[in-house]
């Protein structure tokens, strides 16, 4: 769990009696046990006991728009197409003390985290290949969903932005708040914003034209697998975006640094995505805006020093 996932663990935590109005609107039943689940860092999950089953519960807040349903819009996109996820029972909405309180309840997935095996080194080299060519197959689903606009998806296939130019428009009016960020760590070599503004404007020109859906949360915590080595669920679709597909891949590689691990360009997918037009260049290009949003979070919404340090060093590390 990295430090940001700690800060919302800590800060972010509904009150039992809420947890169970919730449950009793949704399944008409009383929740008999809760147990928090410590993942995420944008919404609450617990696993609810009712009667006879056990699910799981996910809460969000502070959204001005329903992010579960964006959620089920990706999550049944991708299960067309064959990507496992969880069943959804019912979803809703309830306000407390003038807060929207948005809910989810999912059926369990089989298998665990990949994240958990990991932890216990039960991943060597042959499990990776095995589930590297899986979650390159998965991946190359994922993105096959065409979508339109750059950025977060808050509105079932459209992104934020019109374009990828509003998009690096959108990054510019943020440059004062971003160079007080990288003045911090300036002494270790990290660039002011407008040599990192430079850089982005070069490798614009290598930005694709036509975005995908982005689950843009892909971590090992995300992907179940069971002992068959069959992966079996990928989880959380609350942060879906539009854009370049290489985005996916950078997003995994801050918080992936096991030996053995799923190897996304070693798959049949990730080769393809190699050879695409530009990747090295559009790999570079996201990897700089993903760790100027990091340093944002890191810097302002959920302060984390050692974060907004990582990210820094991955923009100076990216443009040397």
């Amino acid at each position: 769990m990295n430090n940001q996932q700690k800060q919302f663990q800590r800060t972010h935590i509904t009150n039992p009696n809420t947890l169970n109005e919730i449950v009793q609107k949704a399944m008409g039943t009383n929740l008999e046990q809760v147990t928090r689940i410590n993942k995420g860092q944008s919404n609450e999950v617990y696993f609810i006991d009712l009667k006879d089953r056990s699910f799981v519960l996910r809460i969000a807040k502070g959204f001005d728009y329903d992010i579960f349903a964006i959620e089920r819009w990706a999550m049944q996109e991708v299960s067309r197409r064959g990507v496992p996820v969880a069943a959804i029972l019912v979803q809703g909405s309830m306000v407390d003390r003038d807060e929207a309180i948005y809910y989810q309840i999912q059926e369990k997935l089989t298998g665990e985290p990949m994240d958990s095996l990991l932890a216990q080194g039960k991943v060597g080299r042959d499990r990776s290949e095995r589930f590297t060519e899986q979650a390159g197959e998965l991946l190359a689903a994922i993105h096959s969903v065409s979508t339109f606009g750059w950025g977060r998806i808050t509105q079932p296939n459209h992104g934020t932005y019109r374009s990828f130019e509003t998009w690096m428009l959108a990054l510019q009016e943020g440059s004062e708040k971003f160079d007080r960020a990288l003045a911090q760590f300036n002494a270790l070599g990290v660039p002011r914003f407008e040599e990192v503004w430079q850089e982005l404007l070069y490798l614009e020109s290598f930005a694709v034209r036509n975005p995908v859906l982005l689950h843009y949360d892909l971590t090992p915590d995300h992907i179940f697998v069971d002992s068959d080595d069959r992966i079996t669920g990928v989880i959380d679709w609350g942060a879906v975006h539009s854009g370049d597909p290489v985005r996916d891949l950078v997003r995994w590689k801050y918080w992936d640094n096991y030996e053995f691990s799923i190897d996304w360009l070693a798959s049949t997918y990730g080769q393809f995505l190699v050879n695409s037009k530009g990747f090295e260049e559009r790999t570079q290009l996201a990897r700089i805006i993903d760790a100027l949003l990091l340093l944002d979070t890191s810097t302002y919404k959920i302060p984390s020093v050692a974060d907004a340090k990582h990210a820094a060093l991955v923009i100076r590390d990216t443009i040397k």
